[in-house]
């Protein structure tokens, strides 16, 4: 069985997209389950998350390491400043993986989202966000 760590490393690896690094809610349904978390990073393919266990315990209850078989699929809620307007984004992901924390303080588990599909124009929202972002540095 592979080390989740090395999983995790490996997915790295594979990034296609550069990661904007923000601090934002996101509120997550899975099946009748409502969890809060925030989000860590966003892109244009997915977001890592940063939630307490207790939370990821709804979602992944044994701590089984994702395929493409037994991937949760995650409605997510959160909001971004786009050109000084708050824009809602709605979104349906898969989990990717989910590593512990070291230093995570209350939100201990850092969890890795694709992004699927999204509703409305959120996917051009989001383009839109990364790039007056990375304008920004």
């Amino acid at each position: 069985m592979m080390d989740k760590s090395k999983s995790h490393e490996r997915y790295e690896d594979r990034r296609e997209y550069p990661r904007i690094v923000i601090d934002s809610p996101v509120n997550i349904l899975y099946k009748t389950q409502q969890l809060e978390a925030r989000i860590h990073d966003i892109s244009p393919d997915g977001i890592q998350i940063r939630a307490n266990s207790a939370s990821l315990k709804k979602i992944n209850p044994d701590n089984e390491i994702f395929t493409d078989a037994n991937r949760p699929l995650l409605d997510v809620t959160f909001h971004l400043r786009l050109f000084e307007m708050d824009m809602r984004i709605n979104a349906l992901c898969e989990m990717y993986y989910s590593n512990p924390l070291q230093d995570g303080q209350d939100k201990d588990v850092a969890c890795g989202l694709k992004f699927i599909n999204f509703e409305g124009d959120g996917s051009l929202q989001l383009e839109a966000f990364i790039t007056q972002e990375m304008s920004t540095f």
